[in-house]
């Protein structure tokens, strides 16, 4: 204790304390030094009580360490095989085993015995003809393969909030405007507006799932993102690509595309190539007052592009240039095995509308007999609407290269 923290105890400060006669100072500072005194001698004891068990802890653990080597020492070495460990625990019972087989009909109480074996490679993986395996479980799974979709990422996609989408087509222009002179009659010009639609579509799927997966959410969650969303990403982008419209069907843009067409230029190329064929598509869909901007082709016919060869052997395309980064006409070409080998579609890709009405949703209940089973029925499903107008099919064009090189061979 601090004396101006003693002084407060008594009423005083050090100021009073001064103004005091020396008799009274002298009976205060005895007083203080009387506290002090027995204060630390309260410590002294603690501190004596602590290190007294601190030195039994340490004789304790010294014996319980002695103990401990002497057991060790008793110990066989080395690993011990399970036939090794159960000889050893039923020696014991050896003579009660014997006399079963004097009388094995006599019932007696069952003989329990603990085994302990030191598990490790030398007696497990490696020991005898059972070979125990030790196995750890590494968390992969193991996904079919399936094809990355792309079709959603090079067309115009939107909303609607409605079962059916609505568009307006111009049909039927009259009138040509012309220069004229001064009060001249001017040219009368008139056009018809036609509406169009097109029908909300719904893909769905559903999967039963053990209720032991779902209280697993991470990997739940792995499986739904891996199996049920990819097989319907991948429904989807079929029915995008070559649905035929009908029923509940998907309209493709293989039914809206039109046929390729070599125009002018057909039967005037030399050994003609995919090359060339990519190139005219961009021609006729610029002849349709479209600006080409992608084709789809499958990847073999990709490669087939890539290994196209001058005449003194350097490829038409720099080896050191990305697939993503080749174009050929303005349109940059894209992979993907939803179309068949020697197929291509594409043009003016922003013509093709797909409009969302409800992104993947998933529901989760019982179905049947999931009750009794511990399952559970996943459903998922969208809807979405694609259509391309009438006035914009000639800037989507489709064909097979094999068909299409014909018409441009020179004869």
């Amino acid at each position: 204790m601090k004396f101006k923290d003693f002084l407060k105890t008594k009423g005083l400060d050090e100021t009073s304390f001064a103004s005091k006669e020396a008799n009274e100072q002298g009976v205060l500072i005895s007083e203080f030094n009387d506290i002090n005194a027995n204060k630390h001698s309260e410590e002294l004891e603690a501190i004596k009580s602590k290190n007294s068990e601190l030195e039994n802890a340490m004789k304790a653990q010294g014996e319980a360490l002695s103990e401990l080597k002497v057991s060790k020492a008793n110990q066989p070495q080395g690993f011990a095989t399970l036939k090794e460990a159960l000889a050893e625990a039923l020696k014991p019972h050896e003579s009660t085993l014997k006399s079963w087989f004097v009388d094995n009909q006599k019932q007696r109480e069952p003989i329990q015995v603990k085994v302990a074996v030191v598990v490790g490679e030398d007696n497990t993986i490696g020991a005898g003809s059972t070979q125990y395996q030790l196995q750890q479980n590494t968390g992969i799974v193991s996904t079919i393969r399936k094809r990355v979709t792309q079709y959603l990422a090079n067309v115009s996609v939107g909303q609607i909030g409605s079962a059916n989408a609505i568009w307006t087509e111009e049909k039927d222009e009259q009138g040509n405007i012309i220069f004229i002179g001064e009060g001249d009659t001017k040219t009368q010009t008139s056009v018809r507006y036609e509406e169009a639609s097109m029908k909300v579509k719904k893909v769905a799927a559903h999967v039963k799932v053990s209720t032991e997966l779902m209280a697993d959410l991470p990997q739940f969650i792995t499986y739904i993102e891996s199996n049920l969303m990819k097989r319907l990403d991948i429904a989807t982008d079929d029915g995008l690509f070559s649905g035929d419209g009908t029923g509940d069907n998907l309209k493709g843009i293989l039914e809206y595309a039109t046929a390729f067409n070599a125009g002018s230029e057909a039967g005037t190329i030399d050994e003609p190539n995919i090359y060339d064929v990519i190139d005219t598509v961009g021609t006729q869909v610029e002849e349709a007052y479209g600006v080409p901007n992608a084709i789809f082709v499958h990847p073999r016919d990709m490669s087939k592009l890539r290994k196209l060869k001058s005449s003194t052997g350097e490829y038409l395309i720099p080896t050191y240039l990305p697939d993503a980064l080749v174009s050929i006409n303005g349109m940059k070409i894209i992979k993907t095995t939803a179309i068949s080998s020697g197929s291509f579609v594409g043009g003016d890709l922003t013509a093709v509308h797909v409009l969302i009405r409800e992104e993947l949703g998933l529901q989760i209940g019982l179905d049947g007999t999931d009750f009794t089973k511990n399952q559970k029925t996943v459903l998922a499903e969208k809807r979405l609407v694609q259509f391309v107008s009438a006035n914009d099919t000639p800037v989507i064009v489709k064909g097979d290269f094999a068909t299409a090189i014909t018409a441009l061979t020179k004869v």
